[in-house]
């Protein structure tokens, strides 16, 4: 009997691990995918930025000048 109780021991130590390096596996993967979330929020705040500051740094007159490439022209004229 005490045999018996030893190969059980082993068996449920061996799941314990098991489990448990499952559990560290996908807690890295949640891990990577919260990086890459906030790599990707990063970027798109850098890239706000960028447009914001060239917005920003543009006068009046070039902005409509460069903007007219980009709208339609008036067909009613």
């Amino acid at each position: 009997m005490a045999r018996l109780q030893l190969y059980a021991l082993i068996a449920s130590g061996f799941v314990l691990g098991l489990l448990g390096i499952y559990s560290a596996g996908i807690m890295r993967g949640q891990d990577k995918v919260k990086r890459k979330l906030d790599e990707d929020r990063l970027n798109n705040l850098k890239t706000h930025k960028e447009v914001t500051d060239e917005i920003n740094s543009l006068d009046d007159p070039y902005l409509v000048e460069r903007a007219t490439q980009w709208v339609r022209k008036d067909k009613r004229k």
